[in-house]
Protein backbone atom coordinates (compact mmCIF):
# COMPACT_ATOMS: atom_id res chain seq x y z
CA UNK A 1 0.00 0.00 0.00
CA UNK A 2 1.03 3.28 -0.38
CA UNK A 3 0.32 7.19 0.74
CA UNK A 4 -1.94 7.39 -1.99
CA UNK A 5 -4.92 4.83 -0.55
CA UNK A 6 -7.70 5.89 0.50
CA UNK A 7 -8.67 6.76 4.24
CA UNK A 8 -11.27 4.59 5.78
CA UNK A 9 -13.83 7.52 6.73
CA UNK A 10 -15.06 6.94 10.46
CA UNK A 11 -15.88 8.62 13.28
CA UNK A 12 -12.72 8.65 14.68
CA UNK A 13 -11.71 10.16 11.54
CA UNK A 14 -13.98 12.65 11.60
CA UNK A 15 -12.59 13.38 15.13
CA UNK A 16 -8.89 13.40 13.53
CA UNK A 17 -9.90 15.78 10.99
CA UNK A 18 -11.62 18.22 13.05
CA UNK A 19 -8.70 18.54 15.18
CA UNK A 20 -6.30 18.81 12.56
CA UNK A 21 -8.84 21.92 11.06
CA UNK A 22 -8.78 23.41 14.69
CA UNK A 23 -5.56 22.82 15.49
CA UNK A 24 -3.23 22.28 13.35
CA UNK A 25 -0.28 24.59 12.30
CA UNK A 26 1.44 25.42 8.63
CA UNK A 27 2.28 21.98 7.24
CA UNK A 28 3.65 21.60 3.57
CA UNK A 29 3.21 19.43 1.03
CA UNK A 30 4.09 18.70 -2.42
CA UNK A 31 1.84 17.33 -5.10
CA UNK A 32 2.33 14.79 -8.09
CA UNK A 33 3.15 17.59 -10.22
CA UNK A 34 6.10 18.79 -8.16
CA UNK A 35 4.38 21.94 -6.26
CA UNK A 36 4.27 22.29 -3.07
CA UNK A 37 1.50 23.79 -1.03
CA UNK A 38 0.10 24.35 2.57
CA UNK A 39 -1.80 22.77 4.90
CA UNK A 40 -2.81 22.70 8.43
CA UNK A 41 -1.11 19.56 10.21
CA UNK A 42 -0.35 18.25 13.82
CA UNK A 43 2.61 16.58 14.28
CA UNK A 44 2.21 13.02 13.43
CA UNK A 45 3.17 12.09 17.72
CA UNK A 46 -0.24 13.38 18.15
CA UNK A 47 -2.30 11.75 15.06
CA UNK A 48 -0.70 8.21 16.62
CA UNK A 49 -1.53 9.16 19.94
CA UNK A 50 -5.35 9.42 19.12
CA UNK A 51 -5.33 6.52 16.43
CA UNK A 52 -4.10 3.94 19.67
CA UNK A 53 -4.99 5.71 22.66
CA UNK A 54 -8.27 7.76 22.54
CA UNK A 55 -10.79 6.21 25.10
CA UNK A 56 -13.64 5.27 22.78
CA UNK A 57 -11.92 4.62 19.26
CA UNK A 58 -8.54 3.81 20.21
CA UNK A 59 -6.05 0.56 18.68
CA UNK A 60 -5.60 -0.12 22.09
CA UNK A 61 -7.29 1.24 24.27
CA UNK A 62 -11.06 0.20 23.12
CA UNK A 63 -12.25 -2.63 20.93
CA UNK A 64 -11.62 -6.34 20.30
CA UNK A 65 -8.86 -8.28 21.82
CA UNK A 66 -5.56 -6.99 19.29
CA UNK A 67 -3.29 -9.99 20.07
CA UNK A 68 -2.82 -13.41 18.84
CA UNK A 69 -4.99 -15.47 16.05
CA UNK A 70 -8.20 -13.65 16.64
CA UNK A 71 -6.69 -10.26 16.60
CA UNK A 72 -3.82 -8.35 14.29
CA UNK A 73 -0.46 -9.62 15.18
CA UNK A 74 1.43 -12.17 17.65
CA UNK A 75 4.33 -11.57 19.82
CA UNK A 76 7.14 -13.96 21.16
CA UNK A 77 4.61 -15.01 24.11
CA UNK A 78 2.36 -16.83 22.08
CA UNK A 79 4.91 -19.20 20.59
CA UNK A 80 4.60 -22.15 22.96
CA UNK A 81 5.42 -20.72 26.13
CA UNK A 82 9.20 -20.66 25.45
CA UNK A 83 10.30 -16.76 25.89
CA UNK A 84 7.79 -17.32 29.80
CA UNK A 85 9.68 -20.47 30.74
CA UNK A 86 13.19 -18.31 30.18
CA UNK A 87 11.64 -15.24 32.03
CA UNK A 88 11.03 -17.71 34.38
CA UNK A 89 14.56 -18.83 35.04
CA UNK A 90 16.09 -15.18 35.03
CA UNK A 91 13.31 -14.05 37.28
CA UNK A 92 13.79 -16.83 39.68
CA UNK A 93 17.76 -15.69 39.57
CA UNK A 94 17.24 -12.37 39.82
CA UNK A 95 16.10 -13.04 43.36
CA UNK A 96 18.19 -16.14 44.10
CA UNK A 97 18.99 -15.61 48.11
CA UNK A 98 16.68 -12.63 48.53
CA UNK A 99 14.75 -13.07 52.11
CA UNK A 100 11.76 -11.20 50.55
CA UNK A 101 8.75 -12.06 48.12
CA UNK A 102 9.43 -11.61 44.94
CA UNK A 103 7.66 -8.69 43.46
CA UNK A 104 7.30 -8.61 39.76
CA UNK A 105 6.00 -5.87 37.43
CA UNK A 106 4.47 -6.51 33.53
CA UNK A 107 4.03 -3.49 31.41
CA UNK A 108 1.84 -3.89 28.08
CA UNK A 109 0.71 -7.20 29.85
CA UNK A 110 -1.72 -7.85 27.42
CA UNK A 111 -3.93 -10.34 28.20
CA UNK A 112 -1.86 -11.74 30.18
CA UNK A 113 -0.23 -14.94 28.30
CA UNK A 114 3.02 -14.55 28.65
CA UNK A 115 2.41 -13.72 32.82
CA UNK A 116 0.56 -16.51 33.35
CA UNK A 117 3.25 -18.93 31.80
CA UNK A 118 6.05 -17.38 33.19
CA UNK A 119 4.08 -18.26 36.81
CA UNK A 120 3.48 -21.80 35.95
CA UNK A 121 7.06 -22.31 34.63
CA UNK A 122 8.61 -20.82 37.92
CA UNK A 123 5.73 -22.85 40.13
CA UNK A 124 7.61 -25.75 37.99
CA UNK A 125 11.34 -25.32 39.40
CA UNK A 126 10.59 -23.61 42.39
CA UNK A 127 7.58 -24.42 43.88
CA UNK A 128 7.88 -22.58 47.17
CA UNK A 129 9.28 -19.22 46.06
CA UNK A 130 6.78 -19.21 43.25
CA UNK A 131 3.90 -19.02 45.53
CA UNK A 132 5.16 -16.15 46.72
CA UNK A 133 5.51 -14.24 44.30
CA UNK A 134 3.21 -10.66 43.54
CA UNK A 135 2.77 -10.35 39.97
CA UNK A 136 1.08 -7.16 39.02
CA UNK A 137 0.26 -6.99 34.97
CA UNK A 138 -0.32 -3.25 33.39
CA UNK A 139 -2.48 -2.90 29.84
CA UNK A 140 -4.08 0.49 29.01
CA UNK A 141 -6.95 -1.59 27.34
CA UNK A 142 -9.79 -3.09 29.47
CA UNK A 143 -10.32 -6.19 27.61
CA UNK A 144 -7.67 -7.14 28.67
CA UNK A 145 -7.07 -6.73 31.61
CA UNK A 146 -10.14 -8.72 32.37
CA UNK A 147 -8.96 -11.50 30.40
CA UNK A 148 -5.60 -11.36 32.03
CA UNK A 149 -7.81 -11.93 35.66
CA UNK A 150 -10.12 -14.95 34.06
CA UNK A 151 -6.42 -16.60 32.62
CA UNK A 152 -4.83 -15.82 35.91
CA UNK A 153 -7.77 -17.31 38.14
CA UNK A 154 -7.84 -20.49 35.75
CA UNK A 155 -4.17 -21.35 36.32
CA UNK A 156 -4.51 -21.10 40.15
CA UNK A 157 -2.90 -17.79 40.46
CA UNK A 158 -5.91 -15.33 41.32
CA UNK A 159 -4.54 -14.37 44.79
CA UNK A 160 -1.01 -13.62 42.79
CA UNK A 161 -1.77 -11.61 40.17
CA UNK A 162 -3.26 -7.75 39.58
CA UNK A 163 -4.13 -6.61 36.02
CA UNK A 164 -3.97 -2.85 36.42
CA UNK A 165 -4.61 0.23 34.36
CA UNK A 166 -1.13 1.62 34.31
CA UNK A 167 -1.57 4.63 36.66
CA UNK A 168 -2.87 1.92 39.40
CA UNK A 169 0.41 0.34 38.13
CA UNK A 170 1.85 2.97 38.86
CA UNK A 171 1.47 3.35 42.45
CA UNK A 172 1.61 -0.19 42.95
CA UNK A 173 5.36 0.47 41.88
CA UNK A 174 6.41 2.88 44.03
CA UNK A 175 5.88 0.55 46.94
CA UNK A 176 7.89 -2.10 45.69
CA UNK A 177 10.85 -2.69 46.90
CA UNK A 178 13.56 -3.96 44.39
CA UNK A 179 11.04 -5.08 41.78
CA UNK A 180 11.80 -6.88 38.35
CA UNK A 181 10.03 -4.92 35.54
CA UNK A 182 9.15 -7.04 32.41
CA UNK A 183 8.25 -5.16 29.30
CA UNK A 184 7.88 -7.54 26.23
CA UNK A 185 7.37 -5.37 22.82
CA UNK A 186 5.58 -2.58 24.78
CA UNK A 187 8.17 0.37 23.58
CA UNK A 188 7.07 0.10 19.98
CA UNK A 189 3.46 0.33 21.20
CA UNK A 190 3.98 4.60 22.24
CA UNK A 191 3.53 7.00 19.78
CA UNK A 192 6.88 8.28 17.73
CA UNK A 193 7.69 11.27 15.92
CA UNK A 194 8.58 11.21 12.57
CA UNK A 195 11.86 13.20 11.06
CA UNK A 196 12.89 14.00 7.26
CA UNK A 197 15.79 15.67 5.44
CA UNK A 198 14.57 18.00 3.17
CA UNK A 199 16.45 20.61 1.24
CA UNK A 200 19.48 20.10 3.57
CA UNK A 201 16.22 21.64 6.57
CA UNK A 202 14.93 19.16 9.64
CA UNK A 203 11.62 18.81 9.22
CA UNK A 204 8.74 17.37 11.65
CA UNK A 205 6.63 14.77 9.95
CA UNK A 206 3.08 15.84 10.49
CA UNK A 207 -0.63 14.52 9.64
CA UNK A 208 -2.78 16.78 7.11
CA UNK A 209 -6.13 16.24 5.98
CA UNK A 210 -6.06 17.14 2.19
CA UNK A 211 -9.38 18.89 1.41
CA UNK A 212 -8.60 18.26 -2.12
CA UNK A 213 -8.06 14.80 -2.44
CA UNK A 214 -10.22 13.60 0.07
CA UNK A 215 -7.48 12.04 2.46
CA UNK A 216 -5.23 11.84 5.28
CA UNK A 217 -1.52 12.08 4.57
CA UNK A 218 2.15 13.47 5.36
CA UNK A 219 3.07 16.98 5.77
CA UNK A 220 6.64 18.46 6.41
CA UNK A 221 6.24 20.88 9.56
CA UNK A 222 9.10 23.14 10.93
CA UNK A 223 10.86 22.17 13.86
CA UNK A 224 11.86 24.47 16.90
CA UNK A 225 14.43 25.17 17.98
CA UNK A 226 14.52 22.98 21.81
CA UNK A 227 13.75 20.14 19.33
CA UNK A 228 16.52 20.70 16.85
CA UNK A 229 19.04 21.17 19.55
CA UNK A 230 17.82 17.60 21.39
CA UNK A 231 18.01 15.68 17.75
CA UNK A 232 21.09 16.70 17.63
CA UNK A 233 22.28 15.65 21.39
CA UNK A 234 21.19 13.03 20.34
CA UNK A 235 23.09 12.64 17.05
CA UNK A 236 19.83 11.89 15.57
CA UNK A 237 20.43 13.26 12.32
CA UNK A 238 19.04 11.15 9.01
CA UNK A 239 20.77 11.55 5.93
CA UNK A 240 19.12 14.18 2.71
CA UNK A 241 15.80 12.77 1.90
CA UNK A 242 15.92 9.81 4.58
CA UNK A 243 12.83 10.07 7.21
CA UNK A 244 13.18 8.58 11.03
CA UNK A 245 11.24 7.69 14.02
CA UNK A 246 12.09 9.52 17.21
CA UNK A 247 10.71 7.60 20.08
CA UNK A 248 10.69 10.31 22.84
CA UNK A 249 7.06 9.20 24.18
CA UNK A 250 9.03 5.60 24.97
CA UNK A 251 11.90 7.56 26.16
CA UNK A 252 9.67 9.25 28.33
CA UNK A 253 7.68 6.20 29.86
CA UNK A 254 11.64 4.76 30.65
CA UNK A 255 12.58 7.67 32.23
CA UNK A 256 9.16 7.94 34.63
CA UNK A 257 9.95 4.31 35.23
CA UNK A 258 13.76 4.63 36.25
CA UNK A 259 12.67 7.44 38.49
CA UNK A 260 10.24 5.23 40.15
CA UNK A 261 12.19 2.52 40.66
CA UNK A 262 14.89 3.40 43.42
CA UNK A 263 16.64 -0.31 42.72
CA UNK A 264 16.26 -3.32 41.04
CA UNK A 265 16.06 -4.70 37.28
CA UNK A 266 14.05 -3.72 33.89
CA UNK A 267 14.02 -6.18 30.67
CA UNK A 268 12.61 -4.58 27.77
CA UNK A 269 12.02 -7.13 24.76
CA UNK A 270 11.36 -5.61 21.37
CA UNK A 271 12.10 -4.87 17.93
CA UNK A 272 14.93 -2.43 16.90
CA UNK A 273 18.10 -1.59 16.66
CA UNK A 274 21.72 0.44 17.64
CA UNK A 275 20.80 4.15 16.02
CA UNK A 276 23.94 3.85 13.72
CA UNK A 277 21.84 0.69 12.25
CA UNK A 278 18.49 2.65 12.44
CA UNK A 279 19.92 5.54 9.98
CA UNK A 280 21.87 3.71 7.75
CA UNK A 281 21.63 4.63 3.75
CA UNK A 282 19.41 1.25 3.10
CA UNK A 283 16.52 3.09 5.58
CA UNK A 284 15.40 6.04 3.73
CA UNK A 285 11.90 5.46 4.61
CA UNK A 286 12.32 4.82 8.37
CA UNK A 287 10.99 1.38 9.75
CA UNK A 288 7.45 2.31 10.79
CA UNK A 289 4.85 -0.20 9.93
CA UNK A 290 0.93 -1.29 10.26
CA UNK A 291 -0.50 -4.36 10.92
CA UNK A 292 -3.88 -5.14 10.07
CA UNK A 293 -5.37 -8.32 10.11
CA UNK A 294 -1.70 -10.27 10.41
CA UNK A 295 -1.43 -8.42 7.18
CA UNK A 296 1.45 -5.58 7.39
CA UNK A 297 1.41 -2.27 5.26
CA UNK A 298 3.11 1.05 5.15
CA UNK A 299 0.05 3.60 5.61
CA UNK A 300 -0.91 5.00 8.85
CA UNK A 301 -3.64 7.26 7.49
CA UNK A 302 -5.86 4.10 5.77
CA UNK A 303 -7.55 2.77 8.77
CA UNK A 304 -7.37 5.17 12.05
CA UNK A 305 -8.19 3.15 14.74
CA UNK A 306 -8.09 -0.19 13.63
CA UNK A 307 -4.75 -0.68 12.83
CA UNK A 308 -1.76 -1.11 14.57
CA UNK A 309 1.42 1.56 13.83
CA UNK A 310 5.02 0.73 14.99
CA UNK A 311 8.47 1.05 14.59
CA UNK A 312 11.87 -0.16 15.58
CA UNK A 313 12.72 0.85 19.04
CA UNK A 314 16.21 2.67 18.96
CA UNK A 315 18.27 0.77 21.51
CA UNK A 316 21.17 3.78 21.79
CA UNK A 317 18.43 5.68 22.44
CA UNK A 318 16.75 3.42 25.38
CA UNK A 319 20.82 2.87 27.08
CA UNK A 320 21.60 6.18 26.77
CA UNK A 321 18.45 7.53 29.28
CA UNK A 322 18.96 4.62 31.05
CA UNK A 323 22.96 5.28 32.44
CA UNK A 324 21.53 9.27 32.29
CA UNK A 325 18.93 8.47 35.29
CA UNK A 326 21.68 6.43 37.14
CA UNK A 327 21.06 2.93 35.84
CA UNK A 328 23.14 0.47 33.82
CA UNK A 329 23.38 -1.61 31.22
CA UNK A 330 23.61 -4.98 32.57
CA UNK A 331 23.29 -6.77 29.03
CA UNK A 332 22.22 -6.14 25.65
CA UNK A 333 22.19 -8.74 22.62
CA UNK A 334 19.65 -10.85 20.29
CA UNK A 335 16.79 -12.00 21.37
CA UNK A 336 18.18 -15.43 20.31
CA UNK A 337 21.19 -15.04 22.51
CA UNK A 338 19.17 -13.90 24.86
CA UNK A 339 17.12 -17.02 24.39
CA UNK A 340 20.13 -19.39 24.42
CA UNK A 341 22.30 -18.15 27.65
CA UNK A 342 18.90 -18.30 29.51
CA UNK A 343 18.63 -22.26 28.99
CA UNK A 344 16.14 -22.35 26.13
CA UNK A 345 18.00 -25.85 24.46
CA UNK A 346 17.37 -27.41 28.37
CA UNK A 347 13.40 -27.32 27.21
CA UNK A 348 14.00 -29.42 24.07
CA UNK A 349 12.36 -33.01 25.28
CA UNK A 350 13.19 -36.49 24.31
CA UNK A 351 10.24 -38.24 22.91
CA UNK A 352 9.57 -41.56 20.92
CA UNK A 353 5.96 -40.97 20.16
CA UNK A 354 4.81 -40.01 16.31
CA UNK A 355 2.16 -37.54 17.69
CA UNK A 356 2.81 -34.15 16.09
CA UNK A 357 0.93 -32.60 18.96
CA UNK A 358 1.83 -34.26 22.07
CA UNK A 359 3.05 -31.84 24.56
CA UNK A 360 6.83 -32.65 23.87
CA UNK A 361 6.77 -32.33 20.46
CA UNK A 362 4.45 -29.07 20.54
CA UNK A 363 7.29 -27.99 22.94
CA UNK A 364 10.49 -28.61 20.54
CA UNK A 365 8.23 -27.02 17.22
CA UNK A 366 8.05 -23.86 19.45
CA UNK A 367 11.16 -23.72 20.66
CA UNK A 368 12.86 -23.81 16.93
CA UNK A 369 10.24 -21.64 15.52
CA UNK A 370 11.34 -18.95 18.29
CA UNK A 371 15.30 -19.30 17.23
CA UNK A 372 15.07 -19.73 13.80
CA UNK A 373 11.50 -19.01 12.15
CA UNK A 374 12.01 -15.32 9.70
CA UNK A 375 14.63 -13.95 11.53
CA UNK A 376 12.39 -12.91 14.46
CA UNK A 377 15.19 -13.97 17.17
CA UNK A 378 17.86 -11.73 15.33
CA UNK A 379 15.25 -8.75 14.52
CA UNK A 380 14.44 -8.87 18.19
CA UNK A 381 16.65 -7.22 21.11
CA UNK A 382 16.81 -7.21 24.76
CA UNK A 383 18.73 -5.24 27.41
CA UNK A 384 18.72 -5.14 30.60
CA UNK A 385 18.97 -2.33 32.91
CA UNK A 386 19.62 -2.57 36.69
CA UNK A 387 20.65 -0.30 39.80
CA UNK A 388 21.99 -2.33 42.71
Amino acid sequence: MTERDETQMTELTGLLIRRIREDGRTGYVTDADGKRRSLPAIPFRDYMAVCLYDEKHGYYAAGPNRVGREGDFYTSADIGGIMSAVLARFASGTFAGSGRPPVVFEWGAGTGRLGIRLLEEWRNIEPDRAASVRYVMADSHAGHREAARRGAAEAGFAASVEALAPDEAEARLAEAERPLILANELLDAFPFRRIKREGGMLWEIGAAYDEREGRLRDALMPLDQASLNRLEAEGLMPLEGQEAEWGTDALAWLEQMLGIVRAGRIVLIDYGDVQEELLAPHRMKGTMRCYRRHVVHDNPYRYPGDQDITAHVNFTAVMRTAEQCGWRTAWYGTQMRFLLEGGVLELLREHAGTDPFSPEARRNRAVRQLLLSDGMSELFKVVVLERP
